[in-house]
């Protein structure tokens, strides 16, 4: 019965895609490992190891977004002229150096230094691993690779919360430790990159591009309106500022945060191939929006564990708030990259990428720096702003919509699926 089981997940979670894939998927898991082992720390490190304030160190992480923003758009056009991989092997090495800085934090200012230094190599990582993602497989098999990514990061950053959260309550030590083991991952996925082609696409091509056509793109624009939107209210929120709310507001543990969102990454790896399998055919920007709403519920759910509730049961509550949410960011990532590919004509794919990674970090700048002045004056008001901001998001995809074309509305049915229907 057993082996049974074991092989519908696999049936579930394995596409059938090539090794060099599972490769690469290897590097990505390393790679989301260490960040989930400093990412929900990250603030708390600044605060209670080096004595900064929430609202500073929020700001201080936060600020990366801004040098995220340009490093996004360069490695656009970067990785078609060199290759994403040779791109993201220099980005790994530039985190890996960030990192390390961060163990030597005693002041604000290194702290904003550090950050900026940060957003070099994060804004470069999404454009190019996308990228490469889609230059390893066929086209048909762009969108089941894509979920994968997200299914092996996802875990990544869980294994990594976890262990994040037994390490950290050491306290100063302990999140030393965790900055050390980061910049070791980024190196060691920039070993494993080398391992796996270049992608390096026709350069001459690619220099006939430029981020003018781009930005002519009205529902692609409306699409990355809404994109920060939620990433600025949801994703960015829930993985920097949700830990120190918790802690500041509820007094959860550290390893019960680490527990959380431990359970966030088993809801998202569950639910990650099931929701692609059912958005399949549906309206795009009504899924989009099915995920604001969700992410509504979610983040009300930690507003009332944060006013009526303390310490292990606010932990419980919150951790069912963030398996909802985990819900709500499956159908984000099953719509936005997708959608951003499909309008993408092939020789600006990369710098369409470059912008949906400028919306990612923009997000990120946004919402933790704003989230992080909220924090420390009214913990309380964060989840309900970030509420309000996501009900806004839900009603801006109707604007996306009615600029998509009639077969861009769906998202598309595999061929191999639509056969097997009749």
């Amino acid at each position: 019965m057993f082996h049974v089981v074991v092989r519908r997940l696999i049936a579930v979670f394995n596409p059938d895609l090539p090794r060099k894939v599972w490769l690469f998927q290897l590097g990505v898991l390393i790679n989301f490992f260490g960040n989930g082992l400093v990412a929900p720390f990250l603030v708390i490190y600044l605060h209670f190891g080096r004595g900064i304030p929430f609202a500073v160190a929020g700001s201080a992480v936060a600020l990366g977004g801004i040098t995220a923003v340009t490093s996004g758009l360069v490695a656009g056009s970067l990785s078609d002229r060199i290759g994403p991989r040779n791109t993201l092997v220099g980005a790994m090495v530039c985190n890996a150096i960030a990192y390390l800085l961060y163990t030597q934090v005693s002041a604000p200012w290194q702290a904003f230094a550090v950050g900026l230094l940060v957003g070099v190599g994060t804004g470069t990582y999404g454009p190019t691993s996308q990228n490469l993602t889609a230059s390893l497989v066929p086209a048909e098999n762009r969108q089941a690779a894509l979920a994968q990514n997200r299914i092996t990061a996802v875990v990544g950053l869980g294994l990594g919360g976890t262990v994040g959260g037994i390490v950290a309550a050491r306290g100063l030590p302990g999140y030393l430790t965790l900055l050390i083991l980061d910049a070791v991952t980024f190196l060691t996925f920039g070993a494993v990159l080398l391992m796996v082609p270049s992608g390096r696409t026709d350069a001459r091509a690619a220099a006939g591009g430029s981020y003018a056509l781009v930005i002519r793109d009205q529902a692609f624009v409306r699409l990355i309106a809404v994109s920060i939107a939620m990433v600025a209210v949801g994703i960015a929120p829930m993985l920097v500022l949700l830990a120190p709310y918790a802690k500041l507001q509820a007094h959860v543990s550290e390893p019960a945060i680490g527990a959380i969102y431990a359970v966030n990454t088993l809801g998202i790896v569950v639910m990650q191939m099931p929701l692609i399998r059912l958005t399949r055919g549906r309206n795009r920007m009504m899924v989009l929006r099915s995920g604001a709403l969700i992410w509504i519920i979610s983040w009300l759910i930690c507003f009332a564990a944060g006013k009526w509730l303390t310490g292990n049961v606010a932990a419980l509550i919150i951790g069912f708030a963030v398996v909802i949410y985990g819900a709500g960011e499956c159908l984000y990532s099953a719509i936005v990259v997708p959608t951003a590919a499909a309008l993408a004509p092939d020789h600006l794919r990369g710098r369409y990428l470059g912008v949906v990674g400028l919306a990612w970090q923009t997000g990120f700048l946004i919402g933790p720096s704003l989230g992080g002045v909220i924090l420390g004056s009214f913990p309380l008001a964060l989840p309900v702003i970030c509420a309000a901001v996501c009900l806004l998001a839900a009603l801006g995809t109707a604007a996306v919509d009615r600029k998509l074309q009639p077969d861009e509305r769906l998202v598309p049915v595999p061929v191999a699926v639509l056969a097997a229907r009749r």
